[in-house]
């Protein structure tokens, strides 16, 4: 095990390399990039009012300060240079260091990420236990077709039908991660008032994700329960529920936790529509704006750190994997 941590380790830094180069490479060479886009609005005003077209050095003046003067290897050296010292660069729309503007937006990422994460686990095993264990009852049948309804509508469908029948109807609040008066609140009502803003996104967040693993699970859970290992253990003496839970769940739990280094990517990526419909300001939104505006510097760390923290999450899932079930052997382990 630690063999074959040891080894994901040291190819972190090689992979984190060529995914930034790649990177670098796409959003440099893509057309409408800044000083496109700063030559068209010059030709747009030349149309309206006639006025010399740009020098050559006027030209290299922007080519400097948009950073597309260097050559593609040494440009990228400059910035995986900076990257070392904690510098993603500058904002072209916000004016504002890239870092300041990720962590701006960072803990409302980071609230709704590992919240959905931790529900969505945390939930899909009680719900899944209760569907295998009472398959043909009613009440199940009828939290089945519940999660089927989840697993049919996606997250950003989810949270316009939340707004609208739920939020505007008074019960919970329209948007925004907290209200007006939220410094003037004691801690007790700085925390209702929270949970009351985040309840409707992290539905939203949740529901498919969480209809999709409880179905997983549940899958496999009546699979172990027609196998060996539990008619081994009804056999001793051990009850329905016990076989479910101490045997049955540990094998039917590897699928799942497989989807974790997945979804740890996922956690800072946000989602635009629901961030936008309940007026939320994180990665998502973050994106969204970057990629309208062509705002590459933002481009490039958003990008960077959604790709570290997915190879990250890969290795998170391979070592729950080993220590989930012992007989899974990591590759390089000597059998």
């Amino acid at each position: 095990m630690y063999g074959y941590l040891l080894r994901r380790l040291l190819l972190v830094p090689v992979t984190v390399l060529g995914l930034t180069l790649l990177i670098f490479s796409i959003t440099r060479f893509l057309p409408g990039g800044p000083l496109d886009r700063h030559l068209a609005q010059e030709a747009a005003q030349a149309s309206k009012m006639p006025m010399p077209s740009l020098s050559e050095d006027q030209l290299l003046g922007l080519k400097r300060y948009y950073g597309m003067d260097e050559p593609l290897l040494k440009a990228y050296g400059l910035w995986l240079l900076a990257l070392v010292k904690g510098d993603l660069g500058t904002s072209l729309r916000y004016q504002e260091p890239v870092w300041q503007l990720m962590r701006d937006r960072l803990p409302v990422s980071l609230l709704f990420g590992l919240a959905s994460l931790f529900s969505s686990y945390g939930l899909c095993i009680v719900l899944g236990l209760i569907c295998a264990y009472k398959p043909g009852h009613i009440l199940v049948r009828g939290l089945q077709g519940l999660l089927l309804l989840f697993n049919a509508i996606p997250s950003s469908i989810m949270a316009m039908l939340l707004f609208f029948l739920v939020a505007t109807k008074g019960y919970f609040p329209l948007g925004g991660l907290t209200s007006e008066n939220f410094s003037d609140l004691n801690a007790w009502e700085k925390f209702q008032d929270l949970l009351a803003h985040a309840t409707l996104p992290l539905v939203a967040y949740c529901a498919h994700h969480l209809a999709i693993l409880t179905f997983i699970l549940r899958d496999g859970l009546q699979d172990e329960l027609a196998g060996e290992a539990v008619r081994m253990a009804r056999a001793k003496g051990a009850s329905t529920g016990e076989a479910l839970v101490f045997h049955a769940l540990p094998l039917a739990i590897i699928p799942i936790i497989s989807q974790i280094g997945h979804q740890i990517s996922l956690v800072l990526a946000g989602s635009f529509l629901i961030e936008r419909i309940f007026n939320l300001n994180g990665f998502g939104l973050l994106s969204f704006e970057a990629l309208h505006e062509r705002d590459y510097p933002l481009v490039i760390g958003l990008l960077t750190v959604a790709g570290l923290l997915h190879i990250l999450g890969n290795l998170l899932s391979d070592l729950c994997l080993g220590w989930a079930e012992p007989r899974i052997r990591l590759y390089g382990e000597r059998r």
